[in-house]
């Protein structure tokens, strides 16, 4: 198996092949043995079913002349006429015995003649055809002499096939026993009349049907002969291959029934399936060849194109591809192949991309650190300052300072905290210690409403993405708007399995070329640009803040901003639950306008 495995396709194939042929042949073989076996079984078994019936007439037929037999020679005529052994008496006794012998004759026509014997052997009535010689005498028995050939009395007869039959005579009393040995009565029956009964045994047009004596003389046949042949020898016929012969021996008589049946013949149809079968086979072996000369022009031919192809990609490289000239499996094989290549430059070219965002965002990353330098302003000793006010507002017993102090202590430490992603629940405390001190600012004029799905509190998001939201919700909707107004903060799970946040005012919304001018720029932003709002300077407001969930999430982030003048505005952010494998980028800045 392992040399086969290391042979080549076109070997391998061969190999199969020839196999295949090797197998049918064989089975061809083997399946016309058993079809000729089963055929001569078949027509042995039939031949000898008719051999049955043929001789159950044979032994019909001498049932009936034997009963012929004992109606004729027992009756009181030939009994008296037996028993007289004056000359006269039998003279005058004749004429009455030749009656009784036609009368015979006419029951059964193949009766020729009929003749008695004393019991000396010697002839001493008679009717018909028949021999004119004595017989030897006493017979104990009926007795069946074959062939007769000696001469007749009747010349008429002599090319005609005849045969004996001869029964002993004995007197009989009046009780009918056996009283002592009276003579001989014989039958001359025609053989040519077994005839009919031969021609019934025979299976095909060829096929003979011979009848033979105890000496293998033929008395009768049916089928082709030489013209010359009068004896039979089985013995010789059973040797020769070219027929089929069987034999039943007939009882009583001792006669042979034979039948030879030409194997040729029996088995011609045979032969015709057997033609049939070897063009089928030469058709195959044709389909195979044309199949060989396909695999090789249309798989193998191309499967080596396509290797060479692609053992020389690597030197060619670039935008070379296959030449597909295959409209079949090749061919679509050469068009995926030419398509996986064109994936890959893509993927090629998005890996350059991503890296070029990964160079972006460690570049962003850079600049918020040199803001933050450029500012001057150390987080630490902020928040640590606001802890003093507030432990001096306590002192002093001023709530509403120690409160505001605490607020911006925790929006400070949290703004300087390490890592770029935080909880949820984080997020939202963020944005309500913002609430607190824009709730003191404004006196209780606007108001920041957060309604949360607890399941999703733990889930982790990108750090500073709301809280500039609803900055720019009460600085640029609210404070434009007379009266008191509202932030409504939504958290949910999206249709897509995303986490879902609505940021939604009623304060003084943007007119129809404000909001054109923010769309744009949303779709603007989406791809590769900066990542600062260069046309108010202002830092980071919602184009920086979509940018940022750009860069961190990809395309699983979006950004929709819906606006109507003096109704409101309602930002939504959706982003995945699972956060990218990326390096977070630090720092936030101010809000800038819509």
């Amino acid at each position: 198996m392992s040399r086969f495995r290391k042979l080549s396709l076109i070997r391998q194939i061969i190999f199969l092949i020839i196999l295949m042929l090797l197998i049918l042949l064989t089975s061809f073989v083997i399946s016309d043995m058993i079809a000729k076996r089963i055929v001569e079984r078949q027509v042995t078994e039939s031949v000898s079913k008719i051999f049955l019936q043929v001789e159950e007439k044979m032994v019909s037929f001498n049932s009936d002349i034997e009963g012929i037999f004992d109606f004729l020679f027992y009756s009181p005529t030939i009994q008296n006429y037996l028993g007289t052994e004056d000359d006269l008496e039998r003279i005058l006794m004749n004429r009455e015995v030749v009656s009784m012998f036609a009368n015979a004759v006419s029951l059964k026509k193949n009766i020729r003649g009929i003749q008695l014997f004393d019991k000396d052997g010697n002839i001493i009535a008679s009717i018909g055809s028949g021999s004119v010689r004595s017989v030897p005498s006493p017979i104990q028995s009926i007795e069946y002499s074959g062939l007769l050939t000696t001469p007749l009395s009747d010349h008429r007869d002599s090319k005609r096939s005849f045969y004996a039959i001869s029964t002993p005579i004995y007197q009989l009393d009046q009780n009918r026993l056996v009283r002592g040995y009276k003579g001989i009565g014989r039958f001359f029956m025609d053989a040519t009349n077994f005839s009919p009964i031969l021609k019934s045994a025979k299976i095909t047009t060829n096929s003979q049907v011979l009848l033979i004596d105890a000496m293998n003389n033929i008395i009768a046949a049916e089928g082709p002969l030489p013209p010359d042949q009068t004896t039979f020898q089985v013995e010789q016929w059973e040797d020769k291959k070219d027929y089929i012969v069987q034999t039943i021996t007939l009882p009583r008589s001792g006669w042979k029934l034979i039948s030879l049946i030409p194997r040729y013949e029996l088995l011609e149809d045979m032969d015709t399936v057997k033609r049939f079968n070897v063009v089928t086979y030469s058709i195959m072996f044709f389909i195979l060849c044309i199949f060989l000369f396909i695999f090789f022009t249309r798989i193998l031919k191309p499967i080596k194109e396509l290797m060479d192809f692609m053992k020389s990609f690597s030197k060619k490289g670039g935008d070379s591809r296959f030449n597909v000239v295959y409209h079949n499996e090749i061919g679509v094989l050469g068009s995926n192949l030419n398509n996986m290549l064109d994936d890959i430059d893509m993927l090629s070219k998005q890996v350059q991309s991503t890296q070029a965002r990964m160079y972006e965002m460690e570049l962003a990353k850079k600049q918020m650190e040199i803001s933050a330098f450029r500012n001057q302003i150390n987080p630490h000793f902020l928040y640590n300052t606001l802890e003093s006010i507030r432990a001096v507002a306590l002192i002093y017993d001023v709530e509403e300072i120690a409160d505001i102090s605490a607020s911006m202590s925790n929006m400070f430490r949290y703004a300087v905290k390490g890592s770029n992603f935080v909880t949820v629940r984080e997020e939202i405390e963020h944005v309500n210690e913002y609430s607190k001190i824009i709730e003191f600012r404004f006196r209780g004029r606007f108001q920041i409403e957060i309604d949360t799905d607890e399941r999703l509190m733990s889930e982790r998001m990108l750090k500073m993405l709301l809280q500039p939201i609803v900055e720019n919700a009460v600085f640029h909707g609210l404070e434009r708007r007379i009266g008191k107004g509202k932030v409504h903060i939504r958290v949910c799970r999206t249709d897509e399995g995303q986490i879902g946040i609505t940021i939604q005012d009623d304060g003084h919304g943007m007119d129809e070329v404000r909001y054109s001018d923010l769309t744009s720029k949303l779709h603007r932003y989406a791809d590769s640009g900066a990542l600062l709002d260069k046309d108010t300077g202002k830092g980071i407001g919602l184009l920086n803040i979509y940018r940022r969930m750009k860069l961190f999430y990809g395309d699983g982030a979006d950004m929709k901003i819906w606006s109507r003048l003096h109704e409101g505005t309602t930002v939504c952010i959706t982003f995945p639950m699972i956060v990218p494998h990326m390096e977070e980028a630090g720092g936030e800045a101010s809000c800038t306008e819509y």
